[in-house]
């Protein structure tokens, strides 16, 4: 099975991805989110494997990602500082934090434009490589435990905007990091992941107020 599943729900069209102010270009902020929403749909339908081979459990009530630039602005102030680690709590109360870093030997520049899929192939990689199966689909001590948490804050259901920002210039250009912000955070510990069930088909089945059939996540 292929790594991506294209919908053509997803976003295709430049309009709306402006940020004033921001370091990313439209077309980055298109792929960073169609790649978590084709994530989360292929999750929510049960086509994804976990460490243990079995398939992830369906889902309902998925929400559909969209990009925040207010998200942005503050996932590329704490990518600006070179530091990879997590910023404090009190710094994004109530926003969750994803982070990838790259090293080379060459000028990182030209790896910006995938930088932030790149960190979302690294993340979501966390579901076949340390997953365990987690039959009940909630975030127990032992499931995050395993190391899995930026897996899991990408595939939050209730999470529904991102925001990414991009670093290149750390360590004089040979090392990138990338910093995605999430609101409302997910990983509370005790809470499912996502709701198990059927993705939807019609908007009744969301409780939000729209369903977006081909993908069968939730508009907010």
């Amino acid at each position: 099975m292929p790594f991506f599943v294209m919908f053509p729900a997803f976003i295709t069209v430049v309009a709306g991805f402006e940020c004033p102010g921001g370091r990313l270009t439209p077309q980055q902020r298109i792929d960073i989110v169609n790649q978590h929403n084709e994530f989360r749909s292929l999750l929510i339908h049960g086509k994804l494997k976990n460490k243990d081979n079995i398939f992830m459990p369906r889902g309902k009530n998925m929400l559909q990602m969209t990009w925040s630039c207010q998200l942005e602005i503050s996932a590329q102030k704490w990518a600006d500082q070179c530091i990879f680690r997590h910023s404090s709590r009190k710094q994004r109360e109530g926003i969750g934090e994803n982070l990838y870093a790259y090293w080379s030997s060459a000028n990182v520049e030209k790896f910006r434009d995938i930088a932030g899929t790149d960190a979302g192939k690294s993340w979501w990689s966390e579901l076949p490589q340390l997953y365990t199966d987690n039959p009940s689909n909630i975030l127990t001590p032992e499931v995050y435990s395993q190391g899995v948490s930026h897996f899991t804050q990408m595939a939050w259901g209730n999470t529904h905007e991102i925001g990414c920002g991009i670093a290149t210039k750390c360590e004089g250009g040979r090392s990138l990091i990338v910093i995605c912000h999430y609101s409302p955070r997910g990983n509370w510990l005790r809470h499912l992941i996502y709701e198990l069930g059927e993705p939807c088909k019609t908007d009744s089945d969301c409780d939000t107020e729209k369903c977006l059939e081909e993908s069968g996540l939730c508009e907010k």
